[in-house]
């Protein structure tokens, strides 16, 4: 192992393809080695950046003065995988390796996983980048035929940096500021801010819709009314008089006009497209069906789930047919369904639309799916996988649409009837083909309009958001942007990432902006409250496309990462100043007084956090010292607890009788009256005590 070249890549099961490839075939504690290679990995991120009070104690407490909080940023090492960083690092800063191969996913979060690392652990070694997107041998050979100077991706990683500073900041001081304006925690992102926004709105515009009728006149065979001004009636009184004129008079068939037509193959499943087929035929999360194909990647029957992407590369072409005759043998109607030839076409590689990871598409070992151990929802994951695999690489589904006009009474009706020519990739969606009529009906026909119907339809509001609808809505958040150089931008990136978005669905149900009411998400009183409550600026999905915007600017090298950062913190500090100068309405719910404060007449409240209870003058600490803690040491010496109930009875009669008090000396109970006796401190400050009224001798 003396001067090797140690290759780092992201996850076990990488490390072990790339390895096969480079001759690395011998096991040695835990690692591969041979050829001259040591392959080794992370598990995701190691490190992670510290929390405000890892850098000062102070931040302890959530204070308005100490905001903005701007650190210089530090790494620390992440508890759950210390034990693969210690490794890590023996690794690259061992005596043996002369040389290190960056071998993390191609793309932005890649390259921080491995620099973050790096830079913690203090690490000097000569670096170079091996830079694919797919793992088949060929990709591998050529990916180390063509290694890159890690400098050459420099910009990407200060672009990924920054991205986690920015989130860093914008997190942790605005969830402080309405958190402490608010009256209650106040969970601010710079993604799911905006999620909780979308689905806010959506149901605003739900609650505020104001449905409104109008009537559709229909021929027994479907045909549909319509006129040069649309094709429904505002009254039920107009669809009627029209009724009564067609009714049991001549109907003539005044066109018949046939096109031969054709419906594109579904792409294949990126991550996002495949959670959201997930949850609208199986009612699948998007984080249910993110664990599912977790598990079945890491049981080799399908490829890298986290991809944005919905396409293969070049050098994955060659390998189709035999994929898919391997997935002819776990099923031999596959031989009929699938054409000769398979479409393999642009629609399936384009090597510009796969950046870190290409489409999910079943493994090599998709075979040995026959013997595996499956769970009910891996099964259902695997079939829609292959069922879209399938369908992707079968030719155009192809139908006759023909449209007939009718005319009755000089009123006209339409109707459109599909007949399937070529089933195409609907063969495995037999379900979604058209279903045609049976019209025999040619131009200049005629017949008698009878059983003419009036359908009583009305307008409907938008639909809630499912996390199918909520999926998409985030990647193709373009649509929902304005500003044209936006809009543009984030066209093909969206809000949030794929490996992101169901943990971001998980977090607003989580911190209680959003609830699952079977398949819809719904805003929450407090998810309403807060998005009314927020500025445009903190909440829309322009600001994110904005920030989105910089940090490729920083990518290009046109602007710096320090700019960035600087113009972030900017915006940070005049959202505070401006919420620090303005009323809040408090989240809080209304707080009902236990009684009268006994030195000021104030009102006395109580207050709990983290399991610990407080009562305290709403005068306190300026003007009154009445403030006393439910586990006084005068109550818990006694083996007692100063509940509501008793602070009621005090504050209302001046008196309490308490049952039970305990004997520290003895251990016996007896029974007292107490009462509010002033004390002071150690340091002559007043304090609120208490004074014993003995009712009967300790009890034997």
């Amino acid at each position: 192992m003396n001067n090797s070249v140690l290759v780092v890549a992201e996850k076990p099961s990488v490390a072990r393809d790339i390895a096969a490839v480079i001759g690395a075939d011998k096991q040695s504690d835990g690692i591969l080695c041979g050829n001259g290679y040591i392959v080794t990995s992370a598990r995701g991120h190691l490190v992670r950046l510290k929390e405000p009070q890892e850098y000062d104690e102070r931040y302890n407490k959530w204070d308005l003065s100490d905001l903005p909080i701007i650190p210089d940023f530090e790494f620390l090492p992440i508890e759950d995988v210390a034990d693969v960083l210690e490794r890590l690092t023996s690794l690259m800063n061992g005596k043996e390796v002369t040389e290190i191969i960056c071998a993390t996913d191609a793309g932005r979060e890649g390259e921080c996983i491995f620099r973050y690392i790096y830079d913690c652990i203090g690490c000097t070694k000569p670096v170079k980048r091996l830079w694919i997107s797919s793992l088949t041998a060929e990709s591998i050979r050529n990916g180390f035929a063509n290694l890159r100077p890690a400098a050459d991706y420099d910009k990407m990683y200060a672009a990924g940096i920054t991205r986690a500073k920015i989130d860093w900041l914008w997190g942790m001081n605005l969830t402080r500021l309405y958190t402490k304006h608010l009256g209650a925690i106040c969970s601010i992102g710079r993604v799911q801010t905006a999620v909780v926004n979308m689905i806010a709105s959506r149901d605003n515009e739900i609650e505020h819709f104001t449905k409104k009728p109008y009537f559709k006149l229909k021929l027994a065979n479907g045909a549909e009314w319509f006129n040069d001004s649309g094709d429904y009636f505002t009254t039920y009184a107009e669809a009627e008089n029209v009724k009564n004129k067609c009714e049991n008079q001549p109907c003539k068939v005044t066109s018949v006009k046939s096109n031969r037509k054709k419906e594109n193959r579904p792409l294949l499943f990126s991550l996002t497209s495949l959670q959201a087929e997930a949850n609208d035929k199986l009612g699948f999360s998007a984080a249910t069906t993110l664990i599912v194909m977790q598990s079945l990647y890491e049981k080799k029957l399908l490829t890298y789930p986290r991809t944005d992407s919905n396409y293969l590369t070049e050098d994955m072409a060659s390998i189709l047919t035999e994929r898919v005759a391997q997935l002819a043998i776990l099923d031999e109607d596959i031989n009929e369904l699938m054409p000769s030839e398979l479409n393999i076409d642009s629609r399936i590689i384009n090597n510009d639309k796969v950046s870190d990871h290409h489409a999910i598409i079943p493994t090599e070992y998709i075979s040995g799916a026959a013997n595996a151990e499956l769970s009910k929802d891996e099964k259902a994951i695997l079939e829609m996988v292959i069922t879209r695999f399938l369908a992707a690489l079968s030719p155009q589904y192809e139908y006759s649409e023909t449209e007939y006009i009718f005319e009755v009474s000089g009123e006209k009706f339409k109707l459109k009837n599909r007949q399937p020519t070529n089933l195409g990739w609907k063969k495995f969606y037999i379900d979604s083909a058209d279903n045609a009529r049976n019209i025999l009906l040619s131009e200049g026909d005629t017949f008698t309009a009878r059983n003419i119907k009036i359908a009583e339809c009305e307008t409907q509001p938008p639909k809630r958001f499912t996390e199918s609808t909520l999926l998409k809505a985030m990647e193709n958040i373009d649509r929902r942007i304005e500003d044209k150089e936006l809009s543009e931008y984030v066209s093909e990136r969206g809000l949030g990432t794929p490996a992101t978005r169901a943990a971001i669905i998980e977090r607003i149900i989580k911190v209680g902006y959003v609830e699952r009411k079977g398949k819809q998400l719904i805003s929450t009183d407090k998810g309403k409250k807060v998005i009314s409550l927020l500025p445009d600026e903190v909440k829309s999905v322009e600001m994110t496309a904005a920030m989105e915007l910089q940090l490729t600017a920083v990518e290009n090298g046109t602007i710096s990462a320090n700019e960035v950062v600087n113009g972030i913190t900017a915006k940070i500090s005049s959202i505070i100043a401006l919420e620090n100068s303005r009323k809040h309405t408090s989240l809080a719910p209304p707080r009902e007084p236990l009684g009268k404060c006994p030195k000021c007449s104030g009102n006395v409240f109580k207050f709990t956090k983290d399991g610990k209870s407080v009562f305290y003058c709403e005068n306190s600490p300026k003007t009154c010292f009445f403030r006393i803690y439910e586990d006084d040491f005068f109550f818990t010496s006694k083996g007692k607890k100063l509940t509501e109930s008793i602070m009621k009875t005090l504050l209302t009669r001046g008196k309490a009788k308490i049952s039970g008090f305990k004997s520290e000396k003895t251990g016996k109970t007896y029974d007292a009256t107490i009462s509010f006796k002033d004390r002071t401190d150690k340091n002559g400050e007043p304090r609120v005590g208490f004074a014993m009224e003995f009712d009967n001798k300790p009890k034997k």
